[in-house]
């Protein structure tokens, strides 16, 4: 199936979480649907690699580490646009595996961190640039965990599933806007180490 190129005004695209895995092959597919593509995560060593591959293909990459739990740094990084086209919420994890009983606090708080007030913080901070660009989209990449359970993933699971609340919520309150809002919730992979 052919891309339809990225109008003018929509040509960038953030993808977060792009250091490695979904947000990585995300900020290469749309590298060469023609986005210019701004890799974020914290690890700021791949992010530059690929930015380096992208580039070395023909394309446009850009790297900027950012913690998508720090506002303050958020906001900053979004000074940078006037407008852009696609913000993927990739960044996210899980952490343990324990049951309910004796969950570490500390990981569920990480957890809902950076799936949840991750993407919030990234939302809002561009939305008005999305808006901008007359032909926005939001892209937030929860989980199939966030529709279900399983036994030792309720931290993670209430974190996919305040994702994916906030997905389903922004789609409502922005009705009329030229943004859409999309949800992509995969499954978990053996080949990863978690849902």
């Amino acid at each position: 199936m052919a891309t339809a190129a990225p109008s003018a005004a929509s040509r960038i695209a953030v993808v977060t979480g792009a250091s490695s895995g979904i947000g990585a092959a995300t900020a290469r597919q749309l590298a060469a649907a023609g986005y210019r593509v701004v890799l974020t995560a914290r690890r700021k060593d791949r992010i530059e690699a690929l930015a380096e591959e992208i580039n070395a293909a023909g394309h446009q990459a850009t790297a900027y580490a950012l913690d998508v739990t720090d506002r303050a740094a958020v906001d900053e990084f979004a000074t940078a646009f006037r407008s852009i086209g696609v913000l993927v919420n990739n960044a996210g994890g899980a952490l343990g595996a324990d049951p309910v009983a004796t969950g570490d606090p500390a990981d569920w708080r990480q957890m809902y961190e950076t799936n949840v007030i991750g993407t919030l913080n990234l939302t809002q901070a561009l939305l008005p640039k999305l808006v901008a660009s007359g032909d926005g989209t939001v892209v937030v990449v929860s989980s199939t965990a966030g529709h279900g359970t399983y036994e030792g993933g309720a931290g993670y699971v209430a974190a996919k599933h305040g994702a994916h609340v906030l997905a389903e919520t922004l789609r409502l309150e922005i009705v009329g806007q030229p943004v859409r809002v999309i949800e992509i919730a995969p499954a978990w992979s053996r080949r990863t180490s978690s849902p």
